[in-house]
């Protein structure tokens, strides 16, 4: 039965997921949505774009999207180290949403993107398990402690896609180990270009700050995986 295209939700083992569904009848690849509440944002994700399917967890920023207890910058909430539990959820939750809605089953089928703390996450779950075959890392917080170590001893012998952000002046203003956010990311991008079985890795330089032109970050994202998927 075909489906009209809506913003759809759904509660698995107590996480909701917000779920934008294209008008065609699919089935369509997915990608999952790491910014926070990114509700209201998916259609505009969605707009212009290759028809996906679009999941954007709930999720807390420094419980979820961090792979293990960190340093915490002060006036912050603890960097908790939940990103391990996220993903073990993820893993569970994907195959359902695949089970009700018109979507591809499988990684060759499924990306994950992210905004700062959710763009660290992105790319780390890339690596940490089978479920994603492109990542996207926007304005990540590559500075986060061990990140750059994990990376050199986790890629995925599978390969796949990975874009990289950031802005021009993020390494330049911030506490002391947020500045170290430039060096890391172009490390980030060296460790997978080096392994050869990345795709090009690009590493887009865009103006501004941290916040500066967030939805044009996420646009920028969503037309490389559209040409990642071609």
């Amino acid at each position: 039965m075909e489906k009209s295209m809506s913003m759809e939700s759904c509660t698995i083992s107590g996480r909701e997921y917000a779920i934008w569904v294209p008008e065609d009848r699919g089935p369509f690849s997915a990608a999952v949505i790491c910014g926070g509440d990114m509700r209201e944002q998916l259609p505009d994700l969605a707009a212009g774009r290759r028809p996906r399917v679009l999941i954007s967890p709930a999720a807390a920023w420094e419980r979820d999207y961090t792979p293990w207890p960190a340093q915490t910058p002060a006036g912050r909430e603890p960097f908790s180290g939940g990103g391990p539990a996220f993903l073990a959820e993820l893993e569970l939750a994907l195959p359902v949403i695949e089970g009700r809605y018109p979507v591809l089953p499988g990684r060759e089928h499924r990306a994950v993107l992210g905004y700062s703390l959710g763009g660290l996450f992105a790319l780390w779950a890339f690596c940490a398990g089978d479920l994603f075959a492109a990542a996207a890392s926007l304005s990540g917080s590559l500075w986060y402690e061990g990140w750059t170590e994990y990376l050199s001893a986790h890629l995925p012998s599978k390969g796949g896609k990975v874009y990289l952000s950031l802005g021009k002046k993020e390494e330049k203003s911030g506490p002391t180990r947020m500045r170290l956010v430039g060096e890391k990311t172009r490390e980030t991008a060296e460790i997978f270009r080096s392994a050869g079985r990345f795709g090009e890795v690009p590493l887009r330089m865009q103006s501004g700050g941290h916040f500066t032109d967030i939805p044009g970050r996420w646009q920028a994202a969503m037309e490389w995986l559209d040409g990642a998927e071609e």
